[in-house]
């Protein structure tokens, strides 16, 4: 999430978007203070991070209420993650809430800016086993994730269509 934010303001700057790019994003912990700290007094941006109240960690709590930038909200909600997906959904599809001025968009994996550095992740971890001869050229390797909204294999996934030698794609996931 370090890098999205410079991807998509240069990306506004190449297609004349004047509009203030506003994300919206929902989180069951993590997702929301990486999102956080990387937009955080990113000119031309705004962040709005919605939580479940009781529905992470107080550390994770902390860690997005107390996180400094002009430009950082957060927000907790009534209910569970996909309470919260649901309401960031419904505002990126509102059309009249677009026509406010407004450039919506998301650090969920949804956005695939945020899904091309970790395919490019898992191109670089082939090369270093190749490079550390940990495997041999085109040998196959399974990939395990520990994930929560899946995003991480699913940027696996395209990895694995796009050419690297991936056998098996392993979630490990919690009831979050």
């Amino acid at each position: 999430l370090s890098i999205l934010p410079h991807l998509m303001t240069t990306s506004a700057k190449k297609n004349d978007v004047k509009n203030e790019i506003v994300i919206l994003t929902a989180t069951s912990g993590d997702t929301g203070k990486a999102a956080l700290a990387g937009f955080a007094d990113v000119e031309g941006t705004r962040i709005i991070v919605f939580y479940p109240k009781n529905g992470v960690s107080k550390v994770q709590e902390l860690q997005m209420v107390t996180q400094r930038g002009e430009n950082v909200n957060v927000v907790a909600i009534h209910g569970n993650f996909d309470n919260a997906q649901s309401g960031v959904k419904a505002m990126l599809e509102d059309t009249e809430l677009a026509k406010k001025g407004y450039q919506f968009s998301s650090a969920n994996s949804i956005n695939i800016g945020r899904l091309v550095p970790q395919v490019v992740y898992y191109v670089n971890v082939y090369a270093k086993l190749l490079e550390n001869e940990e495997i041999e050229d085109g040998e196959k390797i399974n990939v395990v994730v520990p994930t929560g909204n899946f995003g991480n294999i699913l940027a696996a996934y395209y990895a694995k269509q796009m050419g690297v030698p991936i056998a098996k794609l392993i979630c490990a996931s919690n009831d979050n």
